[in-house]
């Protein structure tokens, strides 16, 4: 199902232990989240997983994730972030649920409208509520700017507020952490030509990827209060990470090939762009 250019899929909770996968009883937490290939969009799967990969290598916080197949159907495999590992005071291990909001829950926004253009956040109310609700506000920033050009960079036009969040640790504690959760749906949407074209919040007030340009960044940057120079430097400078490590995230597919020589394109282009 497709929403204001967004992808939906169904996804199924699991449990994986030993390379097996089963499902969940008696509300035992899951460790994985399967996402099933989606006819209409050919290869997403592999899609998904390479630009994935591409933020992991340029080593933002990424959920790790597989590309596999059963009986024909190809899938991604999500490993959980909101999960911890924990030593019960006997010795044996047990997995625990971390608290997890997204960013349209944690500002009272409903998912029906997680889009800006529907009255869903904009980059500066998110930027804004992260500073105020971050255990280390100065990195989580740092963090929620990347994963912004990384989007921007990948041609990822679906990164509404349900697709970033918070995670919280300690729960109930006089030790409570929050901090931003890893990256998780980051898809090149602009690869699907039958996609929207419009981001899900502007890039200083345009919604355009595409007719991005460095004052929109600086624009970004003054917004919630950020410095203009490193803001529109973070542009290039992540776009020659993510050309250079194409290969080492690439994935040996035609969908994921494709993908590839468009992502590296739009970085080339952005990067000359915002040097000049």
């Amino acid at each position: 199902m497709v929403a204001q250019g967004g992808l939906r899929r169904p996804t199924k909770r699991t449990k994986i232990k030993s390379n097996e996968i089963s499902l969940p009883l008696g509300g035992a937490p899951s460790t994985h989240i399967l996402k099933p290939a989606v006819e209409r969009f050919a290869g997403v799967v592999f899609n998904e997983a390479l630009c994935m990969n591409l933020a992991a290598v340029a080593r933002l916080p990424t959920a790790k994730v597989e590309t596999r197949s059963v009986e024909g159907i190809e899938y991604l495999q999500v490993e959980r972030s909101d999960r911890t590992h924990r030593q019960n005071p006997g010795g044996s291990p047990s997995l625990e649920r971390l608290h997890q909001e997204d960013f349209c829950q944690a500002q009272g926004i409903v998912s029906e409208t997680k889009y800006q253009k529907e009255g869903g956040p904009s980059l500066r109310q998110c930027f804004a509520m992260l500073r105020e609700v971050s255990t280390a506000p100065v990195i989580d920033l740092s963090r929620l700017l990347d994963a912004v050009i990384s989007n921007f960079l990948v041609g990822n036009n679906d990164a509404h507020g349900k697709n970033f969040s918070l995670l919280y640790h300690g729960v109930g504690t006089a030790n409570q952490e929050i901090r931003l959760a890893p990256l998780y749906d980051v898809v090149s949407t602009t690869y699907h030509p039958e996609l929207s074209k419009d981001m899900a919040m502007k890039i200083g007030g345009e919604y355009s990827s595409d007719k991005v340009t460095p004052k929109n960044f600086e624009q970004l940057a003054e917004e919630p209060g950020l410095a203009k120079p490193i803001v529109r430097n973070r542009v290039p400078e992540l776009a020659e990470t993510v050309i250079a490590n194409l290969d080492k995230a690439g994935i040996e597919q035609p969908v994921a090939e494709a993908v590839a020589a468009l992502i590296r394109k739009r970085c080339e282009t952005f990067r000359n762009g915002f040097r000049n």
